[in-house]
């Protein structure tokens, strides 16, 4: 019975992965925590704490991508305390132009970086985080911004 558990566990595993709405794109020196997630989910750690992480969601109330950039802008900042510091656009694997949100916030004496880049097609809404204590992001910068390169939205 062992078996034929693990075997439907295995196929759930690969329904869910081919299922996927986008594909992420795993920076060197990021483990990808695979079974913690549902489909439109992703996360990958640092043995440092660093985490980076992909969300999509419908396109539902239909918005275009400043909408969307403005929502979550205004959530991050109102809900989390976090300041806007800077603002980008950037394309992803495809083509796709999105925007990305990068956000600073003190935990006691120890400052934190925290980036959202919003992708919108007509279907899907992504935003891909990427977060941690600002000198390992700052450390890892060009492989948090090859990620973000190399995501491809489905």
């Amino acid at each position: 019975m062992r078996s034929r558990f693990d075997s439907i566990a295995l196929l759930a595993l690969l329904f869910v992965s081919a299922c996927r709405p986008f594909e992420p794109a795993t920076p060197p020196g990021f483990v990808e925590l695979e079974d913690r997630y549902g489909r439109a989910e992703y996360r990958a750690t640092t043995a440092d704490g660093v985490v980076i992480g992909i969300r999509a969601f419908d396109n539902d109330p239909k918005g275009e991508r400043a909408f969307w950039v403005r929502a979550v802008e205004n959530r991050t900042r109102d809900m989390g305390g976090y300041a806007l510091l800077e603002k980008r656009e950037v394309k992803d694997r495809a083509g796709l132009t999105g925007t990305q949100l990068r956000f600073g916030h003190d935990e006691g004496d120890e400052p934190y970086l925290y980036y959202l880049t919003i992708f919108v097609t007509d279907d899907r809404v992504f935003i891909l985080e990427a977060g941690g204590a600002r000198p390992q992001m700052q450390r890892l910068a060009e492989q948090i911004d090859w990620s973000v390169k190399n995501f491809l939205h489905h």
